[in-house]
């Protein structure tokens, strides 16, 4: 690409990034030294917020996928129908959903649900799972569920190789790629279910997956780390300096969230991004409140699982993986990243007024206009 080509193609990306994350709605969010704020989504969306019982989605222009736990899910959880049948209807509002904490021995449970979902889907729905994971006699195993009609399963899915002499993980992040069937999408996907003893060191060593799936996949430039990282409460300080909340991540689901069905008040289910995928997510992202979408009560909730699903949308046809202008696009979206985290960092304060906001994402598009 020449240089004029490289420079109309940055300022149509950038200008792109800032139709999905205007300038003018980050007016009211500069952050200061001292003026540390936040406000997210919201904690307990009442049932207008919660997403359609739609059972397929409602057009190709967007993607939807996520991430649940189902919370011990085998063959007791497999023989309830009542269940089976919710679990069934909310893995349908998705086109990719990551499941975690498969516990199963007969390998019977996963087949089963899948079966429920496509019994009452006009769209066949597939899966991949991995093997059995743990340090303990108590197996996990991770899987995707795919709709068959908007994505396809591209690569071989895999779980991230520890290096030699090293064992980071409990259960080893599951790795697979999917394009869209209907654009250009594509990106490569790890999920995980962290141990919640040890959470901190496992969400610390997530950056290390990230970027062995970045150099086994070097075409690729999305990549989005979705599942339970019990990254909250007790278990993990969301304001440490972890390296998954360095520059190079977005986390889309807010610290405020709690994407718990019990009474506590935890973000422990999480969808973080690389920075080149940000420009391809819509800003659609939340829990899926299945207990106010489906009328259930606390029993009946609490018996599909003690979490609820995490989702973010993306946009099927904006992708556009060579160069992307990583530099200057990376500089403008690690911004966003640091006021939508509320925190000041120097690099970022361009005019050095103390502050950073917009000023500062306007003065990076005129540099890269020179």
């Amino acid at each position: 690409m020449n240089t004029t080509g490289a420079r109309v193609w940055l300022l149509m990306s950038v200008t792109l990034f800032l139709c999905v994350y205007p300038v003018a709605a980050w007016s009211d969010s500069s952050y200061s030294k001292n003026n540390p704020c936040g406000t997210g989504l919201p904690d307990k969306p009442s049932p207008d917020d919660s997403i359609s019982d739609l059972d397929q989605l409602n057009d190709n222009e967007t993607l939807r996928l996520g991430a649940f736990n189902i919370q011990i899910f085998g063959k007791s959880k497999a023989a309830k129908p009542e269940v089976m049948e919710v679990l069934g209807k909310i893995i349908r509002t998705y086109d990719i959903v990551a499941i975690q904490e498969i516990r199963d021995k007969s390998q019977t449970a996963l087949p089963a649900l899948v079966g429920v979902v496509n019994a009452n889907s006009s769209a066949p729905y597939d899966y991949v799972v991995s093997e059995r994971l743990g340090r303990t006699s108590s197996k996990e195993q991770y899987a995707y569920i795919y709709n068959n009609q908007t994505v396809r399963l591209t690569g071989t899915p895999h779980t991230y190789p520890e290096p030699d002499d090293t064992d980071p993980f409990h259960r080893e992040p599951y790795i697979a790629s999917f394009r869209v069937l209907d654009g250009n999408f594509d990106a490569t996907l790890l999920t995980i279910h962290t141990d919640p003893d040890e959470a901190t060191e496992e969400i610390n060593a997530l950056d290390d997956a990230v970027r062995y799936a970045q150099s086994t996949y070097p075409d690729e430039r999305d990549f989005i780390v979705m599942g339970d990282l019990n990254a909250d409460c007790s278990y993990f300080d969301e304001d440490s300096n972890s390296t998954m909340h360095g520059s190079g991540y977005y986390w889309c689901i807010n610290n405020s969230v709690d994407t718990t069905t019990k009474p506590t008040d935890c973000t422990y289910d999480r969808i973080i991004l690389t920075n080149p995928a940000v420009p391809d997510f819509t800003g659609d992202v939340d829990v899926f409140r299945f207990d106010l979408e489906y009328a259930l009560n606390v029993s009946e909730t609490t018996a599909v699982s003690d979490h609820y699903p995490v989702y973010a949308e993306f946009w099927c046809d904006r992708d556009a993986d060579p160069d992307k202008a990583p530099e200057v696009i990376g500089a403008v979206i690690a911004l966003r990243i640091a006021v939508g985290r509320c925190e000041y960092d120097p690099e970022l304060d361009l005019n050095g007024d103390g502050r950073v906001t917009s000023l500062d994402a306007l003065m990076i598009m005129q540099a890269a206009a020179v």
